[in-house]
């Protein structure tokens, strides 16, 4: 008689456990399946926010470039106002290029050369060298940036991918 409720208790505490290891699994489930469409419905709002952006028009990124310079340069405002319809054009200029995709380089060094006479005329000399400063840095620190990209985190890239390749090598050779 003993044995018998012995065995019983352990068959419904085999049968408690399985049923709760299997509501638990069936739980995790459903948390899993929520998990995933509120991932999806993120993704999907995240698109459709996109779709909403719109590229800033050039007049706006004109105001925004020539408030920056604004600020370096201390402008006065009628330099600000010319600045703002030079720069305008620029960008278009600039847009209208990207968008042809084949543009004749010789056109747009003239366009560029003519964009920069236009502002040196606009500034002081003393504006014009601090400006030619500004540009000058902002190319070296997109060269560098560039180069750390295509090249990796050390700049190395390939030369460190041979450097392990080869330690890995002699390691087996070792071995």
């Amino acid at each position: 008689m003993k044995t018998v409720r012995i065995l019983s208790m352990t068959l419904f505490l085999s049968i408690f456990c399985a049923s709760m290891t299997i509501a638990q699994q069936q739980q995790q489930q459903q948390q899993d399946r929520k998990a995933v469409q509120q991932k999806e419905q993120r993704v999907a709002q995240k698109k459709d926010q996109k779709g909403q952006q719109t590229k800033a028009t050039a007049e706006e990124r004109a105001a925004k470039q020539v408030d920056a310079m604004k600020q370096s340069l201390n402008l006065s405002n009628d330099q600000v106002t010319k600045l703002q319809s030079v720069q305008t054009q620029y960008i278009k200029d600039k847009d209208q290029a990207r968008a042809s995709k084949n543009g004749n380089q010789q056109d747009w060094k003239t366009k560029k050369d003519n964009y920069d006479s236009q502002v040196k005329s606009i500034l002081t000399d003393q504006q014009y060298k601090q400006y030619q400063a500004q540009q000058s840095n902002m190319k070296k620190g997109q060269g560098k940036q560039g180069q750390g990209q295509a090249n990796g985190k050390n700049g190395n890239w390939n030369k460190d991918k041979k450097d392990q390749h080869n330690q890995n090598n002699q390691n087996d050779q070792k071995k």
